[in-house]
């Protein structure tokens, strides 16, 4: 059913009182504070209407009514106003911008704890792995039969492999194959190495090419090694000031979640992409009395990763969507039109 106005403005009344306070809210509240020219017992009947349609909730039969998801959904949805950023919040924000940043996660990083600061919540960042681009190769002797491949990739990443071979090892030989490879496999990645370049690296390869099948596996499981997604967290104790987290078993869920930094991490981004964009939860199973506002970081058209902020399932939601919104607007021209090469440069100092 379509609310009607007088409902709408009095369920905007009842959530932004209960953000601002914590309390139930009750009609006599609303009397007093509202700009609705109408009785204490008409806002009452018109919060009994809301509450039988699921918009409202009365958590005691003596107390005022609360918010439900359906509520904050309809809130955040059309009701709330939109949030300007005072010039201090603005200068917050602008300072991450204006750091030295050679990366985007120590970006994220500084966005995150800025938005916590700002915000008096919980904030966290999730940057996606990506495919590795070698940039050289270098070997080292090990035995007669073995030596270290160590690959150094174009995001300052190194990845290593002992590898193992039937024919001799010797110096000359460790030469010829890192020559070989950074002839023919430099600046590529799995996806960049077709049959001209294997054919290529066997030939220089020369009375080694017995090894370049060997050598040639290590290297394309190399680069098709990932890290896991990269996750920053700040003001986690934050929440414990909020009384929905007083209780020990709440503030031990609401800290759990951020523990195995993995699974929140996949968790973040299944709820997280592009298509969706912006999107906004309340109260779901794993944590009832908390919202969580998620923002996808998209650059050149790619979802690199997300922002995000956690708190009570009353936080000041515009407030906290015109931080996010106003950082992933920033961050996306930052990047753009740089070159995904470009980018993956960024993503480590040198």
């Amino acid at each position: 059913m379509e609310l009607s106005e007088r409902k709408k403005k009095i369920l905007k009344s009842v959530i932004d009182s209960y953000i601002r306070t914590g309390e139930p809210v009750g009609s006599k509240l609303l009397t007093g504070t509202s700009d609705l020219q109408v009785s204490s017992a008409t806002i009452r009947n018109e919060m009994n209407e809301l509450e039988r349609m699921g918009y409202l909730e009365q958590p005691h039969a003596s107390a005022g009514r609360v918010p439900t998801a359906e509520g904050y959904r309809t809130y955040v949805d059309g009701l709330m106003e939109q949030y300007l950023l005072s010039l201090e919040e603005l200068k917050v924000l602008n300072e991450v911008f204006n750091y030295k940043v050679s990366e985007i996660e120590r970006l994220m990083e500084s966005a995150s704890h800025a938005i916590s600061e700002m915000t008096n919540y919980t904030s966290f960042s999730v940057i996606r792995p990506s495919g590795r681009n070698a940039q050289r190769f270098e070997t080292l002797y090990i035995d007669e039969h073995s030596f270290l491949l160590i690959m150094i990739c174009t995001d300052g990443s190194i990845r290593n492999r002992h590898v193992k071979v039937r024919m001799s090892v010797d110096p000359e030989m460790l030469k010829t194959v890192a020559d070989a490879l950074n002839a023919t496999m430099s600046g590529v990645c799995s996806e960049d190495v077709t049959l001209q370049s294997v054919l290529e690296f066997e030939e220089r390869l020369g009375a080694h090419s017995g090894i370049a099948a060997t050598v040639l596996r290590v290297i394309y499981d190399m680069l098709n090694s990932t890290d896991s997604e990269k996750v920053h967290i700040d003001g986690v104790t934050k929440l414990l000031s909020y009384p929905e987290f007083s209780d020990v078993e709440k503030a031990k869920d609401a800290i759990a979640l951020f523990e195995d930094r993995r699974d929140f991490a996949q968790k973040i981004m299944s709820r997280s992409t592009d298509e969706k964009g912006l999107t906004v939860h309340f109260g779901e199973a794993d944590l009832p009395d908390a919202g969580i506002v998620l923002q996808p970081i998209i650059i050149n058209g790619k979802t690199v990763g997300a922002i995000g902020v956690m708190g009570p399932k009353r936080m000041d939601y515009k407030k906290v969507i015109a931080s996010l919104q106003y950082f992933v607007d920033n961050v996306g021209k930052q990047f753009e039109g740089e070159s995904e090469n470009e980018q993956e440069h960024r993503k480590k100092p040198e």
